[in-house]
């Protein structure tokens, strides 16, 4: 037997959601009904076939002819024939074992997500991979763009420092003296 409990939050759940063998294509369901005035139905569907039983009192109900696949259910309360609240009931697998039906309440929505999850995870793992190889080659170009502007700057200031008259030319070794760009003095005053 299953057992429904009826939560204040619309929602109805099983009190156990763990596999079990339905013989003969029959489920007996209780529902733990509250205690309001008023009648409740189970309203269920499963594989295209629909059913709605008024619940008694004590809320055991069987449900038969069965068959593998998803049991949806809902349980209904009206008064004076006008719909009070409605509890929407985990969905529960029907799946066949050696002539019967097991149930599996959750457990395939839940292997669904896990496997959206993964390849999720998945995707998002190679889009970072590829994000960061593009970033990196990306900073790689740029850095060698700037390498090559600062050389080609400090060959045109070395030209002008050379010939022009105003700054009093000199070699090499002067110009980085004079601008301190000489690395391998200061890299050893450091030290």
């Amino acid at each position: 037997m299953k057992i429904i409990k009826l939560k204040s939050n619309g929602l109805g759940r099983y009190d156990d959601v763990s596999p079990f063998i339905i013989t003969d294509n029959k489920l007996e369901i209780k529902v733990e009904l509250p205690n309001y005035n008023g009648e409740f139905y189970l309203v269920t569907e499963n594989n295209g076939k629909s059913d709605k039983r008024l619940l008694p009192r004590n809320g055991t109900v069987t449900l038969e002819r069965l068959t593998a696949g998803e049991l949806n259910a809902a349980v209904k309360h009206y008064l004076k024939g006008a719909l009070i609240r409605e509890y929407k009931v985990e969905p529960l697998l029907l799946k066949e074992v050696d002539g019967n039906l097991s149930t599996l309440p959750e457990i395939e929505a839940l292997t669904r997500r896990i496997c959206g999850l993964e390849c999720a995870f998945k995707e998002y793992t190679e889009s970072t991979e590829e994000r960061e190889k593009t970033r990196e080659t990306t900073f790689n170009k740029r850095l060698d763009e700037a390498r090559v502007t600062l050389s080609a700057l400090l060959r045109f200031a070395y030209d002008d420092f050379k010939n022009n008259v105003y700054l009093g030319g000199g070699s090499e070794k002067d110009f980085n003296a004079k601008y301190g760009l000489d690395y391998g003095k200061g890299e050893n005053e450091n030290d």
